[in-house]
């Protein structure tokens, strides 16, 4: 029986979270929650000089921007309203960040120009979605490991649950990597802001939450088969119950219900900080994700903009939970022959570079992923032995793990009730059927992370002609392509 408090947790009091988790059976494998406070609520914004009064006695604070306007419910020019605020106690530099075509990425050439405005600042304020967040969050952490920057961040949409975890999701070498870097110090998310989003921005942050039903069953699967560690079920348990009430309220939350934004809020929180928990992006992030993650890959060359992260990922989670439905109802593990399940280093590195090499002129995001996936194929070599006990104890297995998977059809059927979008055709920047059949047929191969994919790949089931059953069968809840 998993405890009342857990499955209820209010992701605003984080003194009450970590008595929860410190009272956990393993709570040696969970990690402190390194956030002062977070505020969910209406007109929360008014404590922006009340947080920064709160983490330092200086006076200089560097306000970081995107370029694009965003107002709140009330029609107010949200950055300046935070500038008008700030400048009441402060001294403001307000940097605004700036790409061709108002498209910010998160990169640490972007991160730099931050950084290059550190010199006497005190605190650091990030107004703005995932990507200044994730900007802030690694800029103030790889300036200074040991004493980073006190960073407060006022969410301006429940686009992603990235505003409350401890890493950010960079582009590397043109390959999109989750690195460590460190909390907001104090999380702002403002009721009237976000509640003036656009509606596919809050409706992103509900398809962030779809990685609910596959993302911790791939943690547990490498877990079970030596390929990854320190799985422990609260992080996941913590949200699962709430997600789940999200999904029966997805009209309500497609008809702007404020009650039901309130709950996304505190859920999609809830998410992030089960990452923080973990240390890892694991709990909210597997198979889904590394589709979507070559998707974006692949927008440069497809000149095209980046599209919101969570519908992505949502409509990649209706792929994953396909998967997830076939391994545990059609996969037959007396059919493995395990001495084939373990192809060399030399067979599988032209393959992996032959898969990126395509994005650019360099072989930089080919190299990238073929050292990531290197490591991969060895500890999957190492592990053999595990990997036999699976397929002895496959039954007990799919006991264990049946409750945290949802049915495709379900899925896909809150999604369309929450005005959700269902296919990469329709996503703000529509992906054409070649990239994300390009994407879902070579996903595994692009990190170190292990997920069932991975599994089917290495049991031969992972080929051109299964992912086009998989599309198929998405295609007929209306979704996947």
């Amino acid at each position: 029986m998993i405890e009342e408090r857990l499955i209820r947790a209010d992701a605003t009091k984080l003194d009450e979270l970590a008595e929860i988790m410190a009272a956990q059976e393993h709570a040696e494998l969970l990690h402190p929650i390194g956030m002062q406070d977070i505020s969910i609520g209406h007109k929360t914004v008014e404590k922006v000089c009340d947080a920064v009064k709160a983490l330092t006695p200086g006076k200089k604070v560097l306000m970081v921007t995107g370029p694009t306007l965003i107002v709140d419910t009330a029609g107010n020019n949200v950055k300046e309203r935070v500038r008008d605020l700030l400048e009441k106690e402060y001294e403001v530099d307000w940097f605004v960040l700036s790409e061709p075509d108002s498209i910010v990425h998160a990169t640490p050439e972007n991160a730099a120009k931050i950084q290059a405005r550190f010199e006497g600042v005190d605190c650091v304020v990030g107004i703005g979605g995932g990507t200044i967040c994730d900007l802030c969050k690694y800029a103030t952490f790889y300036f200074n490991k040991d004493n980073p920057l006190p960073l407060v961040i006022v969410q301006t949409a429940l686009s992603v649950n990235a505003f409350s975890d401890n890493s950010s999701v960079m582009l590397i070498n043109g390959v999109k990597r989750t690195v460590h870097s460190r909390y907001p110090t104090i999380l702002i998310i403002d009721l009237g802001i976000v509640g003036a989003a656009p509606a596919e921005m809050n409706v992103s942050g509900y398809g962030d939450l779809i990685a609910t039903w596959t993302a911790p069953v791939d943690w547990y699967l490498g877990n079970v088969l030596g390929m990854g560690k320190n799985f422990h079920t609260a992080p996941s348990d913590m949200i699962r119950t709430q997600c789940e009430e999200l999904l029966e309220n997805s009209e309500k939350l497609a008809a702007g219900d404020a009650k039901v934004l309130g709950d996304l809020a505190n859920v999609l929180t809830l998410s992030g900080l089960s990452m923080g928990l973990a240390d890892e992006s694991s709990p909210a992030s597997g198979s889904e994700h590394v589709m979507s993650h070559l998707i974006d890959m692949a927008s440069g060359v497809r000149h095209t903009g980046i599209c919101y992260h969570g519908t992505q990922v949502a409509v990649s989670g209706i792929n994953s939970c396909i998967i997830w439905d076939y391994l545990l109802n059609d996969f037959d593990p007396k059919a493995v022959d395990l001495d084939k399940c373990y192809p060399s280093l030399e067979e599988m590195e032209p393959k992996v570079k032959a898969a990126f090499d395509w994005l650019d002129d360099t072989h930089s995001a080919a190299n990238e992923c073929w050292a990531d996936y290197e490591k991969k194929l060895t500890k999957w070599h190492a592990n053999k032995e595990k990997f036999r006990d699976f397929l002895d104890h496959f039954d007990e297995f799919k006991a264990t793990v049946a409750p945290w998977v949802k049915k495709p059809e379900y899925i896909a059927d809150c999604m369309h009730k929450a005005n959700a979008p269902c296919r990469y055709s329709v996503l703000n920047f529509p992906v054409d059927a070649k990239t994300a059949t390009w994407a879902m047929n070579n996903c595994h191969l692009m990190r170190n992370r292990f997920s069932v994919i991975d599994l089917l790949f290495y049991t031969g089931v992972w080929n051109e002609d299964f992912v086009q059953k998989i599309i198929e069968r998405a295609d007929g809840m209306d979704a996947g392509l």
